[in-house]
């Protein structure tokens, strides 16, 4: 069991991190470590998307588009999991910000491209991945090349042991018509 502070059991912040104790396990030091990563990571995301005035959907479609320069509307509409009406507000959204722009797929008349045109990398919008690159330059900072290769392996293994876990447990349910 974590070493928390009465504070945060009754839900209030006092400001520090919960104190491994020398009973807690190497493993369990890092699943809290990557708990509060992923809670430190959500609100500076969530900050950098307010400041900017978009939403998370918005933020989720210009990250795919900058990495698939040229994508269209369908494969956005896969990666985000969203229905074609959605991904067209999405768009139509994001086009009238000036943040992606709308071509027709010279291959497919009836199809259209999107791309990012607004910078990612430059102000106001690196806000987005600030977090991101921050943390990088700071573990790159302290730890070894292989130590982060194998860190990473370690936990691309466990997530895949723990995304099989869940779907076994939602196919269980759904078997015994359970939700």
């Amino acid at each position: 069991m974590p070493n928390i502070s009465a504070a945060e059991r009754d839900g209030q912040d006092d400001g520090q991190s919960p104190t491994p104790t020398a009973e807690q396990s190497p493993a369990l030091l890092l699943s809290m470590a990557l708990t509060e990563y992923a809670e430190a990571r959500s609100a500076s995301q969530s900050g950098a998307r307010r400041s900017l005035g978009i939403g998370e959907m918005d933020a989720r479609a210009l990250a795919y588009l900058t990495e698939n320069p040229g994508a269209r509307p369908s494969a956005l509409r896969a990666h985000l999991g969203l229905t074609s009406a959605g991904v067209s507000t999405l768009c139509d959204r994001l086009i009238e910000r000036g943040t992606i722009h709308r071509d027709t797929d010279p291959s497919d008349r009836r199809a259209s491209l999107l791309t990012v045109i607004v910078d990612l990398d430059a102000e106001p919008w690196n806000r987005l991945g600030e977090f991101d690159r921050d943390l990088a330059a700071a573990i790159a900072a302290e730890a070894e090349p292989e130590t982060l290769l194998r860190l990473a392996e370690l936990l691309t293994h466990a997530l895949s042991v723990g995304n099989e876990s869940s779907a076994d447990a939602g196919a269980d349910a759904a078997a015994h018509g359970q939700s």
